[in-house]
């Protein structure tokens, strides 16, 4: 994700018209601590991407959030188009969305019987008040009284389905090194009546595994073109460390011990859950089992509770034992438990009295997956080679995202999206 700055962002709002110059990243982050368990998902299933049809999107968005603490705070959203690369378009407003330029959050509702206290906001979008009209990629901002009072942001997609987009996961990738550790995608787009003479310089292919941003590949050209078809094959930015099965936990319920939980125990401010011991699982062998991508599923087991108001929030010990600190690295607990970011709430600490490294996280009733990795200091590359291991068995979902430059609007339509596991 790169720096950008967001020039002349014009608001209509309750108190007049103004307009703002501030620094905002397009990317899925909190700039508030009090900012807790963002959802953002389609058609009511919290594991699913927040990517909606053109043709038929209105109110098939949700959001929601808490507020720790909060006293029903007036919020506000709007959204702003992007290029494929996530950037911010040249285009006018009017150019990519109707209606208002921003609105309040009014759906909001205070927590029940919850040891932390908290505000829920939600929020089903499009709206009538606020409708994208082209396909592409959107970064949703929510803020307070104005844009220098950003609480976070979140990526979302519109679909225009104008080209079929399928892949293949071959057993054996072109470098064979990489055979035992790695996925190599084969992509092929068959889009018969869009293909121009400038099909080469208009495409673009986003690939994401799982939920994962980091290790991203963005702006993929094409292998080859042919008369129906185009294909990114034997490219190196298709090919994938394979990584693990994530481990899991849940914690929809304090008065059992399920599975992965060493200890639950309840103090005056909250409940406190150890996860019990993990260590490293790169030399160990390949185990199968479900998991749900790195992604996070917040529910309460009781079902006369309300999942958004009355699931309650604990602190959650991580352990991973090491013998000794590592030399070059730091360690990172991944997954969409800190929506996929790396910073100082999910990074470990060694602790030389326990021999392991340890961290704590403040985390809402629900079921978890989560992996260690560490991040080199010099070059911050993202591995698991060291902490998860690297199994070609491992079922990864691979999303794909073809972008096709409309050069007489002058943006990026989003025509494609398909998903593939790796098993």
């Amino acid at each position: 994700m790169k720096r950008i700055t967001l020039l002349i962002l014009t608001l209509c709002m309750a108190s007049g018209l103004f307009a703002q110059d501030f620094d905002l990243l397009c990317g899925n982050l909190n700039y508030k601590p009090e900012v807790q368990t963002v959802l953002l998902y389609a058609d009511d299933n919290q594991l699913n991407d927040p990517i909606v049809p053109l043709e038929d999107m209105m109110g098939r968005l949700t959001l929601s959030f808490d507020i720790i603490d909060g006293e029903g705070e007036v919020l506000n959203y709007t959204f702003i188009h992007c290029t494929h690369d996530w950037m911010p378009t040249d285009m006018q407003r009017i150019q990519y969305a109707s209606g208002f330029e921003s609105d309040r959050l009014d759906d909001y509702a205070f927590s029940r019987n919850t040891l932390i206290d908290y505000v829920n906001y939600q929020l089903k979008f499009p709206t009538e008040d606020m409708v994208p009209l082209i396909s592409g990629n959107y970064l949703l901002v929510v803020f307070g009284n104005d844009l220098n009072d950003v609480y976070f942001t979140r990526r979302f997609m519109v679909v225009d389905e104008k080209a079929h987009v399928g892949a293949t996961v071959p057993r054996y990738p072109d470098d064979l090194a990489f055979t035992d550790t790695h996925h190599q995608l084969d992509v092929r787009v068959n889009m018969n009546s869009y293909l121009t003479g400038n099909t080469q310089q208009y495409s673009f292919l986003n690939i994401r595994q799982n939920g994962r941003w980091d290790n991203a590949a963005i702006g993929l050209k094409p292998t080859y073109v042919y008369p129906d078809y185009i294909s990114f094959e034997h490219h190196p930015q298709t090919v994938f460390e394979a990584a693990n099965q994530y481990l899991r936990f849940n914690t929809s319920n304090f008065y059992f011990q399920s599975e992965n939980l060493a200890h639950i125990r309840q103090t005056d401010e909250s409940f406190e859950i150890d996860i019990a011991t993990c260590e490293s699982r790169a030399r160990k062998a390949y185990i199968s089992y479900e998991d749900i991508h790195g992604e996070k599923f917040v529910y309460v087991e009781n079902e006369n509770l309300d999942n958004s108001t009355e699931a309650d929030y604990c602190r959650v010990n991580f352990f991973y034992k090491s013998e000794s600190p590592l030399t070059h690295e730091d360690i990172y607990i991944m997954g969409a438990l800190n929506d996929w970011c790396f910073n100082e709430s999910n990074k470990m600490t060694y602790d030389y009295k326990l021999r392991g490294y340890t961290c704590s996280m403040v985390l809402k009733q629900g079921y978890y997956n989560f992996m260690f990795v560490t991040i080199d200091r010099k070059t911050h590359e993202i591995m698991t080679d060291l902490t998860a291991g690297n199994h070609w068995e491992t079922n990864n979902v691979y999303k794909l995202y073809f972008y096709y430059y409309n050069a007489i609007k002058g943006y990026d339509e989003l025509v494609g999206y398909s998903t593939v596991n790796s098993h």
